[in-house]
């Protein structure tokens, strides 16, 4: 049978209140003989009833002592002799020192002062009873501070529970986040991937599919250039998917990692998908930091991949990249139907660029400009990276 908090602390206190008031008997008696002092029946009540109520100290440890006080003043008056239970009101004052409630402490200890002053003056033999307070008030002041003491440990160890408690969810927490950020960013990348990708094929297809029946020798160049970027999406997912299955991540596969140097073939891969483009850098190409070459390459990437998903076909498009001292912006422009701002509230396109952006601390704007066509602008500062 497994006992709760409250029943075992009923029987501790039951198990204190017994063994004390036997040995103050005991003893008390003992020293009544030896001292030719009074010890009778009622002797036996008073103790009895001073120890019994120790049983009561953690409900009502105020009525506990004036109890243990009131018994002590009739054993006093009554000149039933000395021994330990002149103790018993240290047990019910330690309790309520282990509140941490300094009001009730002081009011305790003032209480208990002025009734064993008061006893005192009015017994028989005041200089030797007064020689006993002083004594009694040295054992008061160490019930009073190993209460204050055990309250102080308890606040600590709770103190120190809770900080556990809010540092294991901190810790979770911290896990949700890293979690909830790693599949964003896969996310990203896989829509970077795979929407470049088979938009190219499907320009591609497209344009086989239109002359295959009349000119099938002009499709050979088209279905070429399928072939070869569906191998290169293929290879692109295979490694990311290494990289997710892997368990070991300095073990995983590590595929070359995107940034503006590979510029120049992402624009010859989309022009030969049928989309003209121009490139064009400005100011001096100094080395950006890993994590703004790679959002420049896929915003670059994302932002060719939406023209030539809703410019047209006689759309063309313009990147211009500006590297500064300290950031570098991105410009891609084009002239088709300026239809491709649709992604902006249906799709994840542009939603994508700005998050990629955003963790190196920078913005993209995206809209539809004067006369038809689309801008995509972005900036990407060195020194604003997320930590």
């Amino acid at each position: 049978m497994t006992l709760t908090r409250s029943a075992r602390a009923w029987l501790a206190d039951g198990a204190v209140a017994a063994v004390f008031t036997v040995f103050c008997l005991v003893v008390g008696r003992a020293i009544a003989e030896n001292n030719d002092e009074r010890f009778n029946a009622w002797s036996i009540v008073v103790g009895l009833v001073i120890g019994g109520v120790l049983v009561f100290r953690r409900l009502a440890p105020e009525v506990t002592l004036a109890v243990t006080v009131a018994g002590l003043g009739v054993w006093t008056l009554a000149d039933f002799g000395g021994g330990p239970i002149y103790l018993a009101p240290l047990v019910p004052l330690y309790t309520i020192a282990t509140f941490g409630d300094r009001r009730r402490t002081i009011t305790a200890v003032v209480a208990l002062t002025v009734v064993f002053v008061g006893v005192a003056l009015v017994s028989n033999d005041r200089a030797a009873h007064l020689g006993y307070l002083l004594a009694f008030f040295g054992w008061a002041g160490g019930a009073v501070f190993l209460g204050v003491a055990h309250h102080n440990r308890r606040a600590y160890l709770a103190e120190l529970e809770q900080r556990a408690r809010d540092l294991e969810e901190s810790r979770d927490e911290e896990a949700r986040r890293r979690v909830a950020e790693e599949r964003l960013r896969i996310a990203r990348d896989l829509h970077d991937v795979i929407a470049h990708g088979i938009a190219t094929i499907h320009m591609q297809s497209g344009a086989a599919l239109h002359v295959i029946d009349r000119h099938p020798e002009q499709a050979v160049p088209a279905l070429t250039a399928v072939k070869q970027l569906s191998k290169q999406v293929l290879q692109e997912l295979r490694a990311t998917l290494d990289v997710l299955r892997a368990d070991d991540a300095e073990a995983a596969p590590l595929a070359p990692t995107p940034g503006l140097d590979r510029l120049t073939a992402l624009v010859d891969v989309t022009r030969r998908a049928g989309l003209p483009v121009e490139l064009e850098f400005v100011g001096s190409e100094s080395p950006a930091p890993t994590a703004v070459d790679v959002a420049a390459y896929r915003i670059v990437q994302e932002s060719l991949t939406n023209v030539m998903r809703h410019a047209g076909e006689r759309a063309r498009a313009t990147v211009t990249v500006r590297h500064t001292v300290d950031a570098v912006d991105i410009d891609v422009v084009d002239d088709g139907l300026g239809v491709a701002a649709a992604p902006v509230n249906g799709g994840h396109g542009i939603l994508g660029m700005r998050e990629r952006a955003a963790t190196v601390g920078g913005t993209v704007v995206a809209g539809a400009t004067r006369g038809g066509g689309f801008r995509v602008h972005a900036h990407l500062p060195y020194d604003g990276q997320a930590e």
